[in-house]
């Protein structure tokens, strides 16, 4: 199989986008500031070391000198199968830019990463692959427990500064990919203390991680002994960061690729309104799969078929999109879910056909099969639960936006193979570098405007590249 690369894109931009009629929520009208790394509290680990947990905020700048607007929160949350990723991945950047560009106050969180690892000596040919080797089932949904409650934190955060960046707490969206997916359901459905999962509460001490998975991003920095790692119980559904009585009304959920690990719709305190609920999946996603189904059942299918490896073992059994969606209407639950769903099914191949999992190396279902297209159709969800009537006007008083930087220039893919692209549609010319890890240069170059080019990397080894 041939090698890929990993790419990160790091480009310099402005927080304008271009003006004209728009539809409000739905066009991107607005210049926006932005506030970096905001500490909104902190918690204890999987392995029982407290851990600093930040927010990045984007905020629509209003023509309103009475401050008597308020806008819509929407908080974006990353996946990355619960050990790794962060608030400033690609499409979550891109993201938060976008709706904060339509008037939404913007926030993409962090939140603990990490499950204990397998005692097992797991080893194959394939990225990472000790790494999804839990010491049982329940790490998995420990996991996904203490991202709700972070995410929780984090709505009280900014709820409670709500007067500060004139949010409207009646009118706030969770939206994440993935595992993010999860954390928004249950931050918005996991409401009542009967519901705390099982596996929440104190359980029995998981012997240390095997030496195959120290390696891994989430047991980097950790320190393990020969003792067993213990579970405490891990609290109330809500956590204790940034306590608050203040209300607030989730209106709205996009669920990227994610899924349950219960039946969440069932109990609902009476009297609260029900989120509407957005899906966007594939039906050959391999890893979270769309109907019910174990985590990575599709990825075993490949692992099983091709790979030579072991099925990863302790993953729990999910509701994907369209399991959810069958549940709320079987059971007449009552939620306003749009699916969003492509047709692509997984062939059972590993070799043949689209979808196969050697097609999937570059062509992932676990992913936007076209970005823009699902993030507008998002936004125009979203803009159907919003009837905000003291609207934020844009404020043009410095001159008519530009489009941003990163709007105007295309990389892909990500990975790559062979040959990286870089497509330049302004009308300036810009200057690009790939770099490696050590910073040392690979090669650089300009692009005029309007233009495109390839760049051939096919003789460099697999690893983590830049392009700036």
């Amino acid at each position: 199989m041939n090698r890929k690369f990993r790419l990160i894109l790091s480009i310099a931009f402005l927080g304008w986008s271009l003006a004209g009629q728009a539809q409000q929520w739905v066009d991107k009208t607005y210049a926006y500031d932005s506030i970096m790394d905001i500490t909104y509290g902190a918690a204890v680990d999987f392995n029982g070391v407290e851990q600093s947990l930040q927010l990045d905020l984007y905020n629509p700048i209003c023509d309103d000198p009475e401050g008597i607007s308020r806008k819509p929160l929407v908080i974006f949350i990353h996946g990355g199968g619960f050990l790794a990723g962060d608030k400033r991945e690609g499409t979550i950047l891109s993201l938060s830019r976008a709706f904060a560009k339509r008037g939404y106050v913007t926030a993409s969180i962090n939140y603990r990463l990490g499950m204990i690892s397998d005692d097992g000596s797991w080893s194959c040919n394939f990225p990472e692959y000790a790494c999804m080797f839990a010491t049982d089932e329940a790490e998995w949904i420990r996991a996904l427990y203490r991202g709700i409650q972070d995410a929780k934190g984090a709505i009280r955060y900014l709820v409670n500064r709500q007067e500060e960046y004139r949010i409207d707490a009646d009118h706030i969206f969770l939206a994440g990919e993935s595992a993010g997916g999860f954390i928004a359901l249950g931050a918005a459905l996991l409401d009542m203390e009967e519901e705390k999962f099982a596996e929440a509460f104190a359980l029995e001490a998981a012997p240390p991680p095997h030496a195959n998975a120290l390696a891994c991003g989430h047991n980097q920095g950790q320190t393990f002994g020969d003792d067993f790692i213990a579970r405490p119980d891990l609290g109330s559904i809500d956590g204790d960061i940034e306590p608050s009585e203040l209300p607030y009304t989730i209106k709205g959920i996009g669920n990227l690729f994610g899924a349950l690990t219960a039946d969440l719709l069932e109990n609902f305190p009476q009297g609260k309104p029900k989120s509407a609920l957005y899906q966007y999946h594939q039906p050959c996603d391999l890893v979270v799969p769309i109907d019910t189904g174990e985590i990575g059942q599709g990825l075993n299918w490949c692992f099983t078929n091709g790979y030579g490896c072991y099925a990863v073992a302790n993953t729990p059994e999910v509701y994907g999109s369209r399991a959810i969606s069958e549940l709320n209407d079987e059971q007449g639950y009552g939620y306003v879910i749009e699916n969003d769903f492509t047709n692509k099914e997984f062939p059972y191949s590993f070799l043949f056909g689209s979808g196969s999992c050697y097609d999937q190396v570059d062509n992932p279902c676990h992913a936007y099969d076209n970005f823009a297209l699902r993030e507008n159709n998002l936004a125009v969800f979203f803009a159907q639960q919003v009837d905000i009537t003291t609207i934020c006007e844009p404020d043009y008083a410095t001159g008519l936006p530009t489009q941003p930087l990163e709007e105007r220039v295309g990389i892909y893919p990500n990975p790559v193979r062979e040959r990286l692209s870089i497509r330049n549609d302004g009308p300036e010319a810009i200057h690009y570098q790939v770099t490696d890890l050590r910073g040392q240069l690979i090669t650089n170059g300009s692009l005029a405007g309007n233009s495109s080019l390839q760049i051939p990397l096919g003789g460099l080894p697999g690893s983590l590249y830049f392009v700036r």
